[in-house]
């Protein structure tokens, strides 16, 4: 007889663009995690059909995957800030779950879509909150966040991997005050939309996790992951689906799961402003594809020359 297994709860806040990034995550986490059942929680505005599709596939595949949708209909009341640059309305969607997911659901691991896990995620599960609200990982370049949304005691976290006690949130109104920071605080110091205004409000009040359940990657730079981390982060605006990301062991890591998920016909995707264009044609020519390396750069003549000298 099979021991009864662990049942661990995820969620993720997507919109339609990134159906397909969390089921690279989803397969990654069932991959690893094969031993726990996996509840996964998805909150979102809109998923395409064909992404939809292959979510319920990859559910029908794993005996340990359970996955339940949450149509976000209306968002009166709730405001959102969305910085310019990557960041979208949905990565406010991680302040839902009290509210939509059933009272049931006590605690809940949140995780963005740019994520990778490699691990087994039960001893995350299991971590003792010491009666606070949420742990997370203290954030990468913390003290220039701390002095520019004024926390007082030093410490930030990032928001791409949460463990939250529900029950604590409704009872503290957790929502609601979120959305009150953003009224009151609006886009004169936010840089990163619902992580700042987490931060702001919970003010260092948080258990700090293990740097291995989110590990920070940058494009190409000194923030690699390492043998032990549990969950790899991809969180700058170039993601491993972007042709102009760096050839790199996170890169593969990232491929390595595209290719094991029903998304495996994925393609990667070009970017459409000017230095993604000048990235792609760095990379391509770097992978000795120089004809394509070319052609993005006489793309990039034309437009700056609005094709006066073509």
């Amino acid at each position: 007889r099979r021991k009864v297994a662990e049942q661990i709860h995820i969620g993720f806040g997507i919109d339609k663009n990134f159906g397909k990034f969390a089921g690279v995550t989803i397969t990654s986490l069932v991959h690893n995690n094969i031993q726990h059942d996996l509840n996964i929680h998805i909150v979102y505005d809109q998923l395409l059909p064909e992404d939809m599709d292959r979510l319920k596939k990859t559910e029908q595949l794993y005996r340990n995957l359970n996955l339940h949708f949450y149509q976000i209909t209306s968002t009166e009341g709730m405001t959102f800030v969305v910085p310019p640059g990557h960041i979208t309305q949905a990565m406010y969607y991680r302040y839902l779950f009290a509210q939509m997911l059933p009272k049931a659901v006590k605690r809940l691991i949140y995780m963005d879509a740019d994520i990778i896990c490699k691990g087994d995620i039960l001893p995350l599960w299991q971590t003792d909150l010491q009666g606070r609200v949420l742990g997370a990982v203290r954030d990468w370049g913390e003290e220039k966040s701390c002095v520019r949304i004024g926390l007082k005691n030093g410490r930030y976290f990032n928001s791409g991997v949460l463990l939250m006690d529900l029950v604590k949130w409704r009872q503290q109104h957790l929502t609601q005050k979120l959305f009150r920071w953003l009224e009151a605080v609006g886009s004169t110091k936010i840089l990163w939309g619902d992580q700042d205004a987490l931060n702001g409000v919970i003010d260092g009040d948080f258990v700090e996790l293990p740097k291995k359940y989110n590990c920070i990657i940058i494009n190409n730079t000194l923030l690699k992951a390492a043998q032990e981390d549990v969950i790899v982060h991809y969180i700058d605006y170039i993601k491993p689906w972007h042709i102009y990301c760096l050839d790199s062991d996170e890169k593969k890591l990232y491929w390595c799961y595209v290719k094991k998920s029903l998304w495996d016909d994925l393609q990667p995707m070009d970017g459409h402003t000017v230095d993604t264009t000048v990235m792609t044609a760095r990379v391509l020519y770097k992978e000795g594809s120089y004809e394509k390396s070319v052609s993005y750069y006489e793309a990039l003549l034309k437009y700056f020359f609005k094709d006066k000298y073509t």
